[in-house]
């Protein structure tokens, strides 16, 4: 029996991580940015932090690096869904690692520093 506890554990912890993540990231489903486009293409979108110096923004990627989005390109908005917060720099940040193609292309103003920005939301009341 205690052979098979560790066992049951484990299958039972892998069965249920699965069911979580994506609907830790359904409130993104559907979520525009601030110029119309949709702004999730599968787990490129996820909560962060933001930090702000003098109107400049910079957002905490996944890979835990700062990268500057310039204002004109954040939506002052909060994600439907979103759980309310007593963080007062929570954000969401929408992007993809950028390519070489993207920063010569037509969209190589949707890349800063190492991403590809899709969207990036500060809640009200997190400024």
């Amino acid at each position: 029996m205690l052979k098979t506890l560790p066992s049951a554990l484990l299958g039972a912890a892998l069965t249920i991580a699965p069911l979580s993540a994506p609907r830790a990231h359904d409130i993104y489903t559907g979520v525009r940015g601030k110029n119309g486009q949709l702004c999730c293409g599968g787990n490129d979108c996820a909560a962060t932090l933001y930090r702000e110096q003098g109107g400049n923004f910079e957002f905490l990627t996944r890979e835990s690096r700062w990268v500057k989005i310039p204002p004109e390109r954040i939506t002052f908005l909060p994600v439907p869904g979103d759980s309310p917060s007593d963080d007062s720099h929570r954000a969401h940040l929408c992007y993809r690692q950028a390519n070489d193609d993207d920063r010569l292309g037509p969209y190589s103003t949707n890349v800063f520093d190492a991403i590809y920005l899709y969207c990036a939301f500060i809640p009200p009341g997190s400024i």
